[in-house]
């Protein structure tokens, strides 16, 4: 029979590595405001910004995901404090992120050199430009993973909480993990300028950075992820045209 803290293992290690990512992601956030202080962003890089960050002017939606990102920091500061951030910063996890997207990167750039591959869609490429890449990746850690991922996982933990541990975390993150990938389509054909449906797209955007990314989010853990996706977008526009 398991005891009833190893029954709390999973949530509560990941609430706590969740909150102390959190707070170390605010890094991007300030990275973002000094390119909105010292850098200026042409009509290019607006035109070819992802679509998630066009559904209102693009640079509402810079400093709603920045202010948003700074209170979210705040609160989990106040909840964890200096102690607990310490313990609970998933230091491992961190910097297996930032590696991997540095590894991957200077592959890609070893291979095919300063120009981008064509499978890589324009808004995740170096186009958008530094400021507007970050704010989308970032972004849609913020909105997807963060905070709704985040509040369904823990959402759908409680409303089941008679059915048996390992079934009732299983499907917490699964369905956190499909309703933020509908989310993530839904918000990027929303920003979608011709509001033209292409299925395979949508079958990407379902796979890759809904299904795929999401779980990573889980089984690997959100330290891994978060900083995995924000550091992807300062090493393309660094590396490529």
């Amino acid at each position: 029979m398991t005891s009833s803290s190893q029954h709390n293992y999973f949530p509560t290690t990941f609430r706590n590595q969740l909150m102390a990512t959190i707070v170390w992601a605010q890094v991007f956030v300030l990275y973002c405001i000094g390119l909105l202080v010292f850098t200026e962003q042409n009509t290019s890089q607006i035109f070819w910004a992802d679509p998630f960050i066009k559904i209102v002017p693009i640079y509402v939606s810079t400093w709603l995901i920045i202010f948003t990102s700074l209170l979210l920091g705040w609160f989990c500061f106040n909840k964890l404090g200096w102690a607990g951030l310490i313990k609970h910063t998933p230091g491992l996890q961190i910097v297996s992120g930032v590696s991997t997207a540095i590894i991957i990167t200077c592959i890609i750039w070893a291979f095919f050199g300063s120009e981008l591959p064509d499978f890589v869609p324009a808004e995740e490429s170096s186009r958008p430009g530094y400021l507007f890449g970050m704010v989308a990746g970032y972004g849609e850690e913020l909105v997807f993973r963060m905070l709704l991922s985040g509040l369904v996982f823990f959402g759908m933990f409680k409303l089941l909480s008679g059915v048996e541990y390992r079934y009732r975390v299983f499907w917490s993150a699964g369905t956190a993990i499909l309703i933020a990938a509908l989310a993530f389509v839904f918000l990027h054909e929303l920003g979608e300028l011709d509001s033209i449906l292409l299925w395979n797209l949508i079958a990407t955007r379902i796979l890759v950075p809904g299904i795929i990314m999401g779980s990573l989010f889980f089984l690997v853990g959100p330290g891994f992820l978060i900083f995995m996706h924000s550091t992807m977008h300062i090493m393309i526009p660094l590396l490529f045209d």
